[in-house]
This record gives C-alpha cells, structure tokens and sequence, in this order.
C-alpha cells in the first residue's frame, strides 16, 4: 500500500499519468489507450507510455472483459491518498505540539 501511495503522490511529475488516472476514475468505466488518447488529446505513443507506466506502478489494472481497455480501482486510490492525508496531518500535529513547547 505505501508504494502505490508513494506513486499516486508523484503523479504531479508525470502530467500524462496524472491525467489517465484522473480520467479513469472521472469516467468510472474500462477505456482503451484509443479512446484515452483522443478523451484527453494524447498522442497514442504518449498514452500507451504513460499506460504503461501506470500498470508497472500497479495504479491501472487490465480488464479481462474488453481487449485492451484498462480501469482504475477508485476505491484503492481513495484509500490511499486517505492514509497519506491521515499520516501527514499526524506530522503536522506532531511539529505543532514540538513548537508549542519550545
């Protein structure tokens, strides 16, 4: 779980990957790298790159029911931008409570 938090959080380096992921989960249904491509203006090479980058990060998942279309567990990814927010509001009560007593 803390490796796919950590990949969701880096997004932001990776504009194309960053877009896919919110587009899946924006649609709620499997998209082929076509349909994805021309949704979001990317060039097929850079969709199919960013894809691929995603499954390796484990953030896509293929869908066996229609050949070559891939969906995004929203569930998961809610989850773990969750614990990601839960454990960076802690950090930040824990530097507060630090400063408090100095």
């Amino acid at each position: 779980m803390n490796s796919k938090t950590a990949s969701l959080l880096s997004l932001y380096k990776a504009p194309s990957q960053y877009s896919i992921i919110v587009h899946l989960i924006g649609t709620g249904k499997p998209l082929t790298i076509k349909e994805i491509s021309s949704d979001l203006k990317l060039t097929y090479k850079a969709a199919e790159r960013a894809m691929a980058k995603l499954l390796e990060k484990e953030l896509v998942q293929r869908v066996p029911f229609k050949e070559g279309a891939y969906t995004c567990d929203s569930k998961q990814v809610v989850l773990c931008l969750l614990l990601a927010c839960t454990e960076t509001n802690k950090k930040l009560e824990d530097l507060t409570k630090n400063s408090e007593k100095s």
